[in-house]
């Protein structure tokens, strides 16, 4: 049987006994596997049974800025563009320097910050067609569950610089 969770409740809930197994995102999965109350039978779920590609791209977040925002102040969106960008390269080249910044700047703490996997950050102009097209049959999921009440077309929300 399937049952919806907080976030916040996977891992004791498991530890309780209360349930056999959670689909769960990053930190939690690393939080019960770091106390031991649980482990990680499977990574990479959306990619596999959602996209239907191991190896697919998922982003599970995103960056934003709205396009009235960006019209406004073109030289304040260029420059936080710029700032990720920056992010990114450090996560990609230097991932043990990056993970410093976890802590004090998100919720991950302590020990976590050596072991929650980094995620990987794409820029707006690193999307390839079929980037786009594993994002947009993510989003397509939510209409088909009622989530979004019309289709939305994941390439005209990413930036074109």
């Amino acid at each position: 049987t399937v049952v919806e969770l907080p976030i916040g409740q996977h891992v004791a809930s498991l530890a309780a006994g209360q349930v056999d197994a959670a689909y769960t995102l990053e930190p939690t999965g690393t939080v019960g596997r770091m106390n031991n109350t649980t482990r990680v039978l499977e990574a990479g779920v959306i990619a596999r049974y959602i996209l239907g590609d191991p190896m697919a791209p998922w982003h599970g977040g995103a960056a934003a800025l709205t396009t009235e925002f960006i019209k406004k102040h073109p030289e304040v969106a260029r420059k936080y563009i710029a700032a990720y960008a920056r992010g990114i390269e450090l996560v990609r080249s230097k991932p043990d320097q990056a993970r410093t910044y976890l802590k004090g700047y998100t919720a991950i703490e302590g020990s976590l910050t050596n072991e929650v996997p980094l995620a990987a950050y794409m820029l707006y102009n690193e999307f390839k067609p079929s980037d786009i097209a594993y994002f947009q049959k993510f989003y397509d999921l939510f209409v088909e569950k009622g989530v979004f009440s019309q289709r939305i077309v994941v390439d005209n929300l990413i930036y074109k610089g």
